[in-house]
């Protein structure tokens, strides 16, 4: 991919990324920020399918790159993790796969449309781990200490009333 392909690729990126950011009522002094995480992460996935990387090996390095910008941007600008990262893979989202899924298995080209939903799952499983992936090692040694468990396993435990069982 040129230079110039790639730039203008990252522009409809940022454009796209700060439109949903807008969508989903994103503070407008953080807009630019997350249009740049998107246009980033949208970016390296188009490098490296130009350097003839896998759709599914470059849409997770793409959706790491978004999940690492947004852990650093969260913590840089004291703001919700969520705003960069659910923005940021906007982008990437393989909306023409999934519309051709939906072509194949209505036009009644099965196998078609079977390989065409694989694809796209697949594609949705990258960003889903390139998100985890990123989770996992910004996180990497945050809690010295383990904190107490948490969820339904201790309802037992908690809000005990002490007047049941008092005789």
């Amino acid at each position: 991919m040129t230079t110039p392909a790639l730039l203008e690729q990252g522009f409809w990126a940022f454009l796209a990324t700060a439109g949903f950011a807008v969508l989903f009522n994103v503070p407008t002094r953080m807009l630019a920020v997350c249009g740049f995480t998107g246009a980033m992460g949208l970016m390296w996935r188009d490098v490296l399918l130009g350097a003839g990387a896998h759709p599914v090996a470059a849409t997770f390095v793409g959706s790491l790159i978004v999940g690492l910008l947004g852990y650093t941007q969260a913590r840089f600008f004291h703001m919700p993790r969520l705003i960069f990262t659910v923005t940021g893979i906007v982008p990437m989202i393989p909306g023409i796969a999934a519309f051709e899924t939906m072509v194949f298995f209505v036009r009644g080209d099965v196998s078609a449309g079977v390989e065409s939903a694989v694809v796209s799952l697949l594609l949705i499983g990258a960003i889903a781990f390139g998100l985890v992936t990123a989770r996992m090692v910004m996180t990497l040694g945050d809690a010295r200490s383990p904190a107490p468990p948490r969820g339904i396993w201790l309802r037992e435990h908690a809000h005990r009333d002490p007047d049941v069982g008092a005789s």
